[in-house]
């Protein structure tokens, strides 16, 4: 997935971006409250404040300005709050270390990590995404749906652009999901977690030839507005626990886009009404 990119060949004049969880795909809520947070408790020894981690984990990764970031980013964030609140994190200021420095925030990435530092923090890490990435797994398709709309956005939008899933989730997850919900056939790319970072995965793709103006990032988190922005890209939010209504004015969204004027005429204030969405 690393040379994804690199491979792919712009077809269309305009250019789509789409973040996958609680954006198209229903899986925010499953996949933090039934994986991720539970997954951390039981891999650290936690069960003693098993309720407050479970709380702090859906705050900063499903409530606040870090909704959309990276697990292994968030990992970081919560583990933190334990140390400072709860109870001893060993080795954790070697974790944080490999999360701000590595160029690739991915499964590959941590355990090279592990092999040139011995670090206990890192090792649980890698034990953790690999529990959560098996527990993912048995989550069935019936729990992990498109947004009401979502298909139907992807299909007409794919007569006009290139359609890239960008992501900062497993790469090999997002695939699978997508291609049991019968949703890969409206994609071009799919850029994940071992592609890099979102802006750097934007950036890379504006250079295939695409006028920066016909160019939209369409997510739910900060993460996805500050990726668009890097890239110089447009930007439509998908608000959470408002995706059918997101979806449902998609449409004029798209006729202004390839009109040239949903930067003049939209994006403002559906920024707006995005960032007062998020409770902190």
């Amino acid at each position: 997935m690393k040379q994804a990119i690199k491979k792919f060949e712009k077809a269309k004049d305009f250019l789509i971006c789409i973040d996958s969880d609680g954006c198209v795909l229903d899986t925010m809520d499953v996949k933090h409250m039934r994986c991720l947070g539970p997954c951390l408790v039981h891999q650290w020894n936690l069960e003693e404040y098993k309720d407050e981690i479970i709380r702090l984990w859906r705050k900063v990764n499903l409530l606040s300005n870090f909704r959309g970031i990276n697990r292994f980013r968030g990992l970081a964030r919560v583990l933190a709050d334990i140390h400072e609140n709860y109870t001893c994190i060993e080795g954790l200021s070697e974790y944080v270390y490999w999360v701000q420095t590595a160029s690739e925030l991915s499964d590959e990435s941590l355990r090279e990590a592990f092999e040139r530092t011995g670090s206990i923090c890192i090792k649980k890490a890698i034990e953790w995404s690999g529990l959560v990435n098996q527990s993912m797994a048995m989550i069935s398709d019936r729990k992990k749906p498109p947004f009401e709309g979502a298909r139907e956005a992807l299909e007409l939008a794919k007569k006009y652009a290139d359609i890239a899933i960008v992501t900062s989730a497993n790469g090999v997850e997002i695939r699978k999901e997508w291609e049991n919900q019968s949703l890969i056939q409206y994609t071009d790319l799919l850029a994940s977690q071992e592609t890099g970072r979102k802006a750097e995965c934007l950036k890379e793709l504006v250079e295939k030839g695409y006028e920066k103006k016909k160019v939209l990032m369409i997510g739910d988190s900060p993460i996805d507005l500050e990726a668009a922005r890097e890239a110089g890209a447009l930007f439509y939010p998908i608000l959470a626990y408002q995706e059918r209504e997101s979806w449902e004015i998609f449409p004029e969204v798209l006729k202004q886009f390839l009109e040239g004027n949903y930067e003049r005429k939209m994006q403002d204030r559906c920024i707006e009404e995005f960032q007062g969405n998020l409770s902190i």
